[in-house]
Parts: C-alpha cells; sequence; structure tokens
C-alpha cells in the first residue's frame, strides 16, 4: 500500500495590522483599544489604521511610502474640516471613532459611518502609474491626500438622515479638498459645468461652485492668483457616490476628464458683480442636517434665491461678454 502522502496547505498572509491612536486638539499618540474610557472627551476622536503587512504586500508599501503617517494626516485633516462645517465652537464630532482601512474593493474609497475603506486595487494602479513614469511621486501623494481628506469630511457631515442629495454630500467633501489646495489639475475650471442642472454632476463641478457660493474670489483657484484659505501644507509631510447613512457604501467615482462642458474657463475681470457671497452657508447647512432633513428650499431661505437660478448666475458670471 502506497503510502500516504499529507497536503500542504498555502500558508495563511499574515494578519492585518492594526493600531489606534486618540486625536486631541493637542497631541494625538498610540493607545490601546483597552486602555481608553467607554467615553472619551467629547473634542477627542479615536482612530484606527488597518492594512495588510507591508512586508507581504507591495501596494501597502508604496502607500506607506508616499504617506508615512496617515493617521497623523487625518488629525490635521479633522482640524481643518471641522470648523468649516460647523458654526462656532461646533460642539463634538458626529463619529468620535474614525477607521481607516487599506483593503481590496472597488472603486477609489468608499466611507460608511466612521469607517473608510481604501481601495488597495486603486493604491496599485497608482503604483503601476508611478513606476512606469507616467505620474511623478509627488502627484500620488497629493492624489491620496485628496482622497482621505474628501473620505474624512463624510464622516463629519451630517446628511439628515440620509436625505441630502448624493451630488451635495460629495461637493462638499470636494470643496474642502479644494480649501486645502489638494485639487487635482484634471478637474473643471470655476464656470464650467452642463447649463442644465450641472450642479447634479457634483464632484468637482459642485465644489467649484459651493466655493463660489461661499467664497469672495469668485472660486477658489478662479486663475486670478488668490488663494483665499487654500492650505498648500496639506500637499507636504507634515505630514465618490459615499454613504454617510446607513451600512452601505458606495465607491467614490469622478467623472471623465474627458467630458466637455457648457462653457471654457476665462479669467474674471476684478469687481464684476455677482451674488452672494455667503460664507456660513456650508456651515449653516451641516447644522440643519444635524436635527432636520433636507429640503431644498434652504437654498432660498439662505441664499435668497433658488438652487437654478444660483447655478445660473454661477455660470454667467464666468461667461466671457
Amino acid at each position: 500500500m502506497a503510502p500516504v502522502i499529507p497536503i500542504q496547505e498555502a500558508p495563511l498572509p499574515p494578519a492585518p495590522i492594526k493600531k489606534f491612536y486618540l486625536s486631541t486638539p493637542d497631541s494625538i499618540q498610540l493607545t490601546s483599544p483597552h486602555s481608553f474610557p467607554h467615553s472619551i472627551p467629547e473634542n477627542s476622536l479615536l482612530l484606527s489604521f488597518s492594512h495588510p503587512d507591508p512586508s507581504t504586500s507591495p501596494v501597502t508599501a508604496f502607500f506607506l511610502s508616499c504617506l508615512p503617517d496617515p493617521i497623523l494626516f487625518l488629525h490635521y485633516t479633522a482640524a481643518f474640516i471641522h470648523p468649516r462645517l460647523t458654526l462656532g465652537n461646533g460642539g463634538g464630532w458626529r463619529h468620535q471613532l474614525v477607521e481607516l482601512v487599506l483593503e481590496d474593493k472597488d472603486g477609489l474609497a468608499a466611507t460608511s459611518g466612521g469607517r473608510i475603506g481604501v481601495s488597495l486595487n486603486w493604491v496599485g494602479n497608482i503604483m503601476d502609474d508611478v513606476r512606469k513614469g507616467r505620474k511623478r511621486v509627488e502627484m500620488a501623494v497629493k492624489e491620496f491626500k485628496g482622497v482621505l481628506l474628501h473620505e474624512m469630511v463624510h464622516t463629519i457631515q451630517h446628511d439628515g438622515q440620509g436625505t441630502t442629495p448624493g451630488w451635495l454630500i460629495e461637493s462638499i467633501g470636494d470643496v474642502c479638498r479644494l480649501y486645502a489646495g489638494l485639487d487635482p489639475p484634471h478637474w473643471r475650471k470655476p464656470g464650467q459645468g452642463k447649463k442644465e442642472k450641472g450642479w447634479e454632476d457634483g464632484y468637482d463641478a459642485g465644489a467649484r461652485f459651493l466655493a463660489w457660493l461661499t467664497e469672495n474670489d469668485g472660486g477658489i483657484g478662479a486663475g486670478n492668483g488668490v488663494n483665499n484659505g487654500r492650505q498648500e501644507y496639506f500637499i507636504l509631510p507634515p505630514q465618490s457616490s459615499t454613504s454617510t447613512f446607513g451600512p452601505a457604501a458606495q465607491a467614490t467615482k469622478y467623472p471623465s476628464s474627458s467630458e466637455t462642458y457648457e462653457q471654457p474657463f476665462h479669467p474674471v475681470p476684478p469687481a464684476k458683480p455677482r451674488l452672494g457671497p455667503f460664507p456660513d452657508l456650508l456651515r449653516l447647512i451641516d447644522s440643519r442636517l444635524i436635527y432636520e432633513k433636507w429640503n431644498d428650499s434652504w437654498w432660498e431661505e439662505m441664499t435668497g434665491h433658488k438652487l437654478d437660478e444660483l447655478w445660473a448666475a454661477y455660470l454667467s458670471y464666468y461667461r466671457q461678454k
């Protein structure tokens, strides 16, 4: 009788690495999930980072080479976003536990509740672009930071129990990315958008629209040399539709950069007449969404104009006469 040869099973991959950090207004420090109290201070966050072992995951190793301390970046990002979405002192956080996870998934990233899932497939595509010379590593760093900031917004903003239009949720995520100077070069320029309900494209189109509504310079990055709040240090080391309500999360998906829009971008003459701006608009919207369901009438209540009127005024502001 022939001897029985045991079947050798392939070794299991190393377990994901997960660490916890306590983020306060003054500092951030590594902590144990068992060491913090059941209730952490209202103004603090508990951040966690879970990822494959970089020794066995080249994609993870590449991500960490671009962003060696993503938790520190989220710490700074939270402090940057919070005052831009809250009135006064702003109180506490919507989600005090924020989890960052590198995982196999479609799309770029997705956020549900306080969990940010970043696609290793997407990171791998960027790694491939860098290795083949199609993208500089500095642009990869900026892209990673921009997407993380966008997703972090979704853990902080309120959505009126899931009633806020998806385009507005994503536009707020991207306008904060724009404020931080993390907008990529392929984004639409100010004033570029479809004439009919172009705001519904959300993302970069909506971000430019919201920036115009809230800023004095006719929109951040309008080509007139005014930074007006752009925090370029986010690009350096200090260093989707995405659901913000319910268990499901949709992958962040940006529109194709090859699309054509209603009008090209032209520099705006100084002191050109315009509506607004309405600097507290995003703060007012978010404060109401804590307790109320979304209503389209808010546009007129807060600005004196309906949404379609605001969009038409936005496009007209950049139209060359």
